[in-house]
């Protein structure tokens, strides 16, 4: 089934963490296509935040998720139906961690390039 938006849960994630720490997230569209897949980066202690599965012969798929890593950016990959071969990419972090972000886009490149994507 195909959904109209990517990114439907973006504005609940953004107001929650809000009125949890009242810091405004910062933002980053990843428009390079990053064939990284959730189960990679839970792989690479990644902390699932939020997920959208859906079951398809047996398997169960990810369609949108929310991932944490230590340094607390996060990382939210959506699909609109199972039949896309990768992810839409959001960043979403604290506006005193943009370098760190840019080294994290770096580091989700290198990822993609060790499996081969």
């Amino acid at each position: 089934m195909e959904r109209k938006f990517y990114f439907e849960k973006e504005e609940d994630f953004l107001k929650s963490i809000y009125d949890k720490e009242k810091i405004l997230y910062s933002q980053m569209n990843i428009l390079t296509g990053l064939k990284i897949t959730p189960e990679l980066l839970l792989e690479k202690n990644f902390t699932l935040e939020y997920c959208n599965l859906s079951e398809y012969n047996g398997e169960v798929r990810y369609i949108d998720c929310i991932l944490k890593n230590k340094s607390n950016i996060f990382l939210y990959l959506s699909k609109k139906d199972l039949a896309e071969l990768s992810y839409r990419s959001k960043l979403y972090f604290t506006p005193d961690k943009l370098q760190e972000a840019k080294f994290f886009i770096k580091t989700l490149l290198k990822l993609k390039e060790e499996n081969g994507n």
